[in-house]
This record gives structure tokens, C-alpha cells and sequence, in this order.
């Protein structure tokens, strides 16, 4: 077991007003982890499906190698987001830094995008062009954790990385209300789809399973937002440490529960194996966010109960507004690297089964020149918002408010056509896919707008110091 990381005592020297101790980088270690989770479980999809159905042939060594490193690389992203949450004993006994994982995840992860691209190039028939997107694309993530890493904000972090003054509550309940509110609108759009089959559709058994499916997972999210907002509304871990629990134990549960219902399914209507290893890897995915945050909130609140007296729980300086910044950041980077791939791939060997996943995404990115054109300009104001809400920034509001206006009308506008869709078209897997990148987008815009102008009570007051400048202020965080 990792050991809890110390408390600091006494009065926290904030790397700048509004910033907390942390730089919200609990934040960021929560998202990692999710991140690494989730394309842990999908490579590992990519190589159930292979090897149950065996298409490749004689390209299925290098196929089966390209999934190896995938798998590889998600858990050194999944242990790099780990070690920033929580202390890690090297073989001396010693505490390692931080940011050893992280800088072991970019040199792996940039020399994986150059390996994939030539695999994809050569054995696999894709073009250079596609084989250029492929690397560019997957090196995008690494290079920009390779250069925060090296900001000087973050250098007096290398050592270690303090709690922050609210132990992160605020800025994971960020996280938790967003990522609940997009499950809870992609599932109630989902079911709403399902509403509109024909009664013989929801007669027979598939059909009724699937709503049961989707139902447990609309209650699940609304268990998830309901720890959100909590969150969001005390100054300790106590309440929202206990619906978190309860949170947990009903994802585990929900998780198994749909797996065993999509089984049913999957056997009864004769699938194919393939499909089977499906409904695994979705039980994986379904359980990685609750334990990730069980683990979390009992870890901040053992580490409470060791400081005792010693340090008194205060507000954060930023409200939880980098936990915000980190999500913007990776959602801006997530949709860049699309980008990238929606520009370059060319269907061309491998590249027609990525142009495939592509249209899965929906209204997230277009096809066209100009509709990749005003993605593009998303993506940047997007990052700009995000670097504007890390640095706490005077001016964030407005940043913010411009990015959430522009993105949210254009999701809005690129949705419309498949909300109208509804009840006019038969219901299949894709189009029930492309409701969850819709509801990112809409939700994330959204959001944003909300917790920028949220108005936070003052609970506590903080120093700061600047070294060789004038004596040391008190500033009052809101």
C-alpha cells in the first residue's frame, strides 16, 4: 500500500494568487488514471476480437505487437497519474519523485506513436500521410505533458507535491459533476432513443434489456452528480466521502449487473464472439471510474485523520477551477488529435478502419475543409481557456465565457440534425455511440460558463509571499 502522502502545517506558500498548492494536478492524476484505464480496456478489446475472429493473417504479428505496446503504454499513463495522487516507495525505500512516472510515459509514449506509424506504414498497408496523422496524433498528449513538466510554475513540484488546501475535494468534484452530467444526457438520450422502437421491439427481449441497461446507467450518473455537487457545496470530506462510498458500491455493482444482462443478450440472440469480449471490456470501463474514486476519497480523508488538529481544512484558493483547466486541456487535446486524424487518414489499408471509427464521433469534428477549420479554432480557444483558468488569471472569465458561447452554439448546431433524427430512423449501435461525444460537447461548454461565474462564499484567508518583494499580504480567496 502506497503510503499517505504528509500534510503540510502551518501556513502554505501559494505559487500565486488564486493557484492552489497543488496546481490542481490531483485533478489531472484523476484523469490519467480514467485515461489509462479506458485505452487499457479498449486495446485490450482491439486484441480479444483479433484473436476470436483471426482476420489478419499474415499481418497478425505485427497486429498483435501494435496492441502490445498499446496496452503498455495505457499503463504507464495509468501509473503516472497514479504517482501524482499518491506517494510511491522506490526499491531503496525511498519516496519517488512525482514526476519519474510521467517522464518514463513520455519518452515510451512518443517512441510508441513512431513505432505505430511505421507498423502502420509498412506490414499494414496505410499511406504515409495516414502513417504521418497516426504519429502525430498519439505523440500530441506526451509532448504537451513533456512541456508542462518542464514549466517553471511546476519545478518546485518535482520533489513533491503538497495536498492542496481543501485536499483536492472541490476541484474532484468538478470533475465528478461534469463527466456525471455527460453520462446522465448521453444515457437519457439513449433511452429516450429506446422509447421510440416499436412495442415489438420492446416486447421481445433484447429490447427490453437494453433499457433496463440504460436505465441503471441513467440512476448510476445521477448517484455521480449527486457526489459532484455535494462536494461542490461542503468544506470537508465527510458528507461527500460518504455518498462517494455508496457511489462506488452501486458502479461496481450497476457494472456487474449490465454485464450479466448484456451476456444474456449476447447468448440468446447468438452473437458473435467478438461481441462477448465486448460486454467484458464494458464491465471493465464501467468499474474503473468508482474504484478510482473510492480510492481517492479514502485516501484524502485518511490523510485528514493523520493530521489531526495539525492542519485545519480550509477552502480552495481557486474554488476547484483547475480540476476545470485539466479537463479542458485534455478534452482540447483529445478532439486535436481527431483533428489530426480526420485531416491525414486516407482509406488506404489500415486507414479504412480508422476512417470507420472516425464517423463514430459524430458532431465532435466534421469532414469538411471548413467544418475542420472551425474545430481547429475551438480546439485553440479551448487550450486558451484552460491556460488562462491554471494560471488563475484576472481575465479567465472572460476567456472562458467566449470559449463556452462559440463552443456550445456550434455543438449546438451540429447536434441539431440528430436530435431531429430521433423516432424518424431505425436505431442502431452508432448512432446510440454518437449520443456520448454529443452530450461531451454540449455538457463540457456548458459547464464551463456555469462554474467560471459560480459565486463561492470566502471561508478561510491564505498568504502568499514573493521572495525579495514586499512583505507578505493577505489576500482573501473567494
Amino acid at each position: 500500500m502506497s503510503p499517505p502522502p504528509q500534510p503540510h502545517t502551518g501556513v502554505v506558500d501559494l505559487p500565486s494568487a488564486g493557484v492552489p498548492a497543488d496546481h490542481g494536478l490531483a485533478s489531472l492524476g484523476l484523469l490519467m488514471q480514467l485515461a489509462g484505464r479506458a485505452s487499457g480496456a479498449l486495446a485490450a478489446l482491439v486484441a480479444s476480437v483479433f484473436v476470436l475472429e483471426s482476420r489478419l493473417h499474415r499481418n497478425a504479428g505485427w497486429f498483435c505487437f501494435a496492441v502490445a505496446l498499446c496496452i503498455a503504454r495505457s499503463q504507464l499513463h495509468r501509473i503516472a497519474g497514479r504517482d501524482l495522487l499518491y506517494s510511491r516507495r522506490t526499491a531503496e525505500g525511498g519516496v519517488a519523485p512525482p514526476f519519474a512516472a510521467m517522464r518514463s510515459y513520455i519518452a515510451f509514449g512518443i517512441g510508441q506513436a513512431i513505432v505505430l506509424g511505421l507498423i502502420a506504414t509498412l506490414p499494414l498497408g496505410a499511406t504515409p500521410r495516414t502513417a504521418g496523422g497516426i504519429v502525430a496524433a498519439l505523440a500530441l498528449w506526451p509532448v504537451v505533458l513533456a512541456v508542462m513538466w518542464r514549466l517553471p510554475r511546476f519545478r518546485p513540484l518535482h520533489a513533491g507535491i503538497p495536498l492542496g488546501e481543501d485536499r483536492g475535494l472541490e476541484s474532484a468534484s468538478i470533475l465528478m459533476t461534469v463527466l456525471a452530467a455527460c453520462g446522465a444526457l448521453s444515457t437519457a438520450g439513449i433511452v429516450m432513443v429506446l422509447g421510440e422502437l416499436p412495442s415489438r421491439h420492446l416486447q421481445h427481449g433484447w429490447g427490453a434489456m437494453l433499457v433496463v441497461a440504460f436505465a441503471l446507467l441513467l440512476i448510476r450518473s445521477c448517484l455521480h452528480l449527486r457526489v459532484g455537487l455535494a462536494g461542490l457545496r461542503d468544506s470537508s470530506f465527510d458528507r461527500p466521502g460518504e455518498l462517494a462510498s455508496r457511489y462506488a458500491s452501486f458502479g461496481v455493482l450497476s457494472a456487474v449487473c449490465i454485464g450479466g444482462v448484456l451476456s444474456l443478450l449476447a447468448m440468446s440472440e447468438r452473437l458473435v464472439p467478438g461481441a462477448i469480449a465486448s460486454v467484458i471490456v464494458m464491465c471493465w470501463l464501467l468499474a474503473a471510474w468508482p474504484m478510482i474514486i473510492k480510492r481517492y476519497f479514502n485516501q484524502r480523508q485518511f490523510a485528514e485523520l493523520l493530521a489531526g488538529d495539525r492542519v485545519r481544512h480550509r477552502r480552495a484558493p481557486d474554488a476547484g477551477l483547475t480540476g476545470l483547466g485539466w479537463l479542458l486541456a485534455c478534452h482540447a487535446v483529445v478532439v486535436a488529435a481527431l483533428l489530426i486524424l480526420a485531416a491525414t487518414v486516407e482509406p488506404r489499408g489500415m486507414g479504412r478502419a480508422l476512417e470507420s471509427l472516425l464517423l463514430l464521433t459524430g458532431p465532435m469534428i466534421g469532414r469538411s475543409g471548413l467544418e475542420l477549420a472551425i474545430a481547429a479554432g475551438i480546439v485553440a480557444l479551448e487550450l486558451l481557456a484552460a491556460a488562462v483558468i491554471l494560471g488563475m488569471a484576472d481575465y479567465r472569465k472572460v476567456i472562458a465565457t467566449m470559449y463556452a458561447l462559440v463552443a456550445g452554439g456550434v455543438a449546438l448546431g451540429a447536434a441539431w440534425p440528430l436530435v431531429q433524427s430521433f423516432g424518424r430512423h431505425h436505431v442502431d449501435l452508432p448512432m446510440a455511440i454518437r449520443l456520448i461525444p454529443m452530450a461531451i460537447q454540449l455538457v463540457i461548454p456548458a459547464a464551463t460558463l456555469v462554474l467560471v461565474h459560480r459565486a463561492v462564499a470566502p471561508v478561510a484567508r491564505a498568504r502568499y509571499r514573493n521572495a525579495g518583494g514586499p512583505p507578505p499580504a493577505s489576500v482573501a480567496w473567494l
